[in-house]
C-alpha cells in the first residue's frame, strides 16, 4: 500500500519505489530505499529511538507529510508518499 494511506501507529517495511527514473532515484538518495523499516507516528506519540533506515511520519497537513528518517526531518508532498509503496512488518 501506499506510504500516504499507512495508519498511524503501525509498522511497516518499503517495499518498492515507485515513479519515474528522476523521482526514484531523489527518494533513494533522501533514504526511502527497499527493506528500510518504517513507523508511521502521530505527533503526540513521538519517540525518537531512530535507527539505520527507520523513519517516522511526524505529521501530515494539508497532503504533505514530514518524515524522519536516517536522523534527517524531510517533507514530502502526497504524490511522492505514494510512490512509496511499504507492507506490514
Amino acid at each position: 500500500m501506499p506510504l500516504n494511506l499507512t495508519v498511524f501507529n503501525q509498522f511497516y517495511a518499503i517495499n518498492k519505489i515507485c515513479g519515474q527514473e528522476k523521482q526514484r532515484h531523489y527518494l533513494e538518495s533522501l533514504g526511502f530505499v527497499p527493506g528500510a523499516r518504517i513507523s508511521i507516528l502521530k505527533k503526540k506519540f513521538l519517540r525518537f529511538s531512530i535507527t539505520e533506515a527507520r523513519i517516522s511520519i511526524l505529521s501530515e497537513l494539508h497532503g504533505y507529510y514530514l518524515v524522519m528518517v536516517k536522523g534527517s526531518k524531510i517533507g514530502l508532498d502526497k504524490s511522492l508518499a505514494k510512490k512509496i509503496i511499504v507492507y506490514a512488518s
